[in-house]
C-alpha cells in the first residue's frame, strides 16, 4: 500500500520546495482543487478534482492506493482547516505523509507585520446553517476570519454592527500571495457592510490601543469590594455577590441578564465574565451612581454591558427579553418592578432578588408565587474578621435575604 503525500502549497507554487515538486512530478494521481490542479496542467499523470461530495473523492483515492503514487494538493497548510484534516478522518494516519506549509492566516499576519500568537482564528467556510456567535468576540483583541463567498467582509461588518462591537480596525486582504494582492484598512468598519471584495480574502480585526491595560491581573467571582468604586458602601458585598451569582445559574454563555438597581455594577460585571456571548443590561435610576458604574465597567473592560439610567420599569421596552434577572434594588417599588420582570422573563428563566428589608422579603415571595414561579429563599449572615489589639473579632454585616424563582414552562404549570 503506497503512502499518500499531502502537500500544502502555501500561498502558491513558489512556496514549494524541490522535494515537494519532485513528489508532484512523480505522482501517478494528482488530487486537488481546480486552482491547485491548474498550476500543474502540464503533468502526464492522472488528476482527480476535489468538488462536490468528499466521500466520492475518498473512494477514488482508496481504490488507487495499492498501485499508484498519490499526491494531494492543499491550499495553505494541509492541517489548517484543510484537506489533510478531512483525509485523516477517513484513512489510517500511518498511510498519510503531511508536508506542512504557510497557512493563509500566518501569511496574512505577515503581510500586515503583526504577531499573531494571541489571535483568535474563525473559519466561516460553509457556515450557512451554523452561524458563528459574533457576541463571543467582546473580549478578543485580535481576530482573523477565513471567509467564503457568502460569509464575506460585508457580512462580518454587518454582524459587528448588529452586536455593537466597537473599537476594532478592520483589514481585508484580497488574493493574498497573488500578483493582484490587495490590502485595505478601515478605521470605520461600517463602510465595509456595503462593499464588495475579490475572493479569496481574509479579514483581520485589531482592537485599537491596549484595552487590557487597566484590567486587574486576576478576575474571579466575588472579588474584593475595594476593587470597585462605590458610594457610601452601596455595593453587593463580595460574599453575598458570590452566592447571588450561584443562584442566577448562568449556565449558557449567551444568556441575557437584567441587573435592576445596579448600584456599583458589581453583580452585572462579574456576571458578564460568565456570559461573554450574551449581554448584561445594567439599570440604575440614581444619576449619582452612574459614574461609579461607568468607571467599574471601564476598569474591567466589559463591552457586553449596556448601562441605562432609568426608573424601571420605565424604558423597559429598550431591553431584550432576559434569561436571568437580578434585582438588587427596588425599595417601595419592588412589586411594580417584579410584575414587569415576571412578564418579560423567558420561560424557565431565573429571577433573584436580594433585600435587607423584611417587607420586601414578603413582597418578593408573594409576587413570585402569584406568577406561578417555583421559589426558594435563603438568609445570609456574614461576619468579617477585624483586628483588635490582642487578636481578631468578628464584625457582622447586615443580614440579606436572597429570594430566587424559576419561571414555569407554560401557564398550565401554574397552580
Amino acid at each position: 500500500m503506497n503512502p499518500i503525500n499531502i502537500i500544502g502549497i502555501g500561498q502558491g507554487k513558489r512556496d514549494l520546495t524541490a522535494t515537494h515538486l519532485a513528489l508532484i512530478q512523480e505522482a501517478d494521481l494528482l488530487v486537488g482543487g481546480r486552482r491547485q490542479l491548474k498550476m500543474f496542467a502540464d503533468l502526464q499523470g492522472d488528476t482527480l478534482l476535489i468538488s462536490g461530495a468528499i466521500e466520492q473523492v475518498i473512494d477514488r483515492i482508496k481504490e488507487n492506493m495499492p498501485d499508484k503514487k498519490i499526491v494531494v494538493l492543499a491550499s495553505g497548510d494541509p492541517l489548517f482547516y484543510g484537506i489533510g484534516s478531512t483525509l485523516s478522518r477517513y484513512i489510517d494516519k500511518k498511510y498519510l505523509v503531511i508536508h506542512a506549509n504557510i497557512s493563509s492566516v500566518s501569511a496574512a499576519f505577515a503581510a500586515i507585520k503583526e504577531p499573531w500568537q494571541d489571535a483568535k482564528v474563525v473559519s466561516l467556510h460553509g457556515k450557512t446553517c451554523q452561524i458563528f456567535p459574533f457576541s463571543s468576540l467582546t473580549r478578543e483583541t485580535k481576530i482573523a476570519f477565513l471567509t467564503d463567498p457568502t460569509m464575506d467582509p460585508a457580512y462580518i461588518a454587518s454582524m459587528l454592527i448588529r452586536q455593537e462591537l466597537v473599537g476594532f480596525r478592520l483589514c481585508v486582504l484580497e488574493n493574498l500571495g497573488a500578483p493582484e494582492e490587495k490590502i485595505s484598512w478601515f478605521d470605520d468598519y461600517t463602510r465595509v457592510a456595503n462593499l464588495k471584495f475579490a475572493h479569496p480574502n481574509i479579514v483581520i480585526l485589531l482592537k485599537n490601543g491596549n484595552p487590557r491595560k487597566n484590567v486587574p491581573h486576576e478576575t474571579h467571582i466575588g472579588m474584593d469590594d475595594d476593587l470597585y468604586r462605590h458610594s457610601k458602601g452601596l455595593i453587593t458585598k463580595s460574599e453575598i455577590r458570590s452566592i447571588t451569582l450561584a443562584k442566577l445559574e448562568l449556565v449558557r454563555k449567551d444568556h441575557i441578564l437584567w441587573d435592576i438597581g445596579s448600584g456599583s455594577g458589581s453583580v452585572g460585571i462579574e456576571a458578564s465574565f460568565q456570559i461573554p456571548w450574551g449581554q448584561v443590561f445594567a439599570v440604575e435610576k440614581n444619576q449619582t451612581r452612574i459614574g461609579d458604574i461607568i468607571h467599574n465597567i471601564n476598569l474591567f473592560d466589559q463591552s457586553n454591558i449596556k448601562l441605562l439610567n432609568l426608573d424601571f420599569p420605565e424604558g423597559s421596552d429598550q431591553l431584550k427579553d432576559p434569561d436571568r434577572i437580578f434585582i438588587g434594588g427596588g425599595g417601595s417599588q419592588l412589586e411594580k418592578i417584579m410584575s414587569t420582570c415576571c412578564v418579560r422573563l423567558k420561560k424557565l428563566g431565573t429571577i433573584v432578588i436580594n433585600t435587607i428589608l423584611i417587607q420586601n422579603m414578603e413582597t418578593a415571595n408573594r409576587v413570585l408565587k402569584q406568577n406561578g414561579f417555583s421559589c426558594e429563599m435563603v438568609q445570609i449572615q456574614v461576619s468579617r474578621s477585624k483586628p483588635m489589639p490582642y487578636g481578631d473579632r468578628l464584625e457582622p454585616l447586615n443580614p440579606v435575604w436572597i429570594i430566587s424563582g424559576r419561571k414555569p414552562q407554560s401557564k398550565a404549570e401554574v397552580k
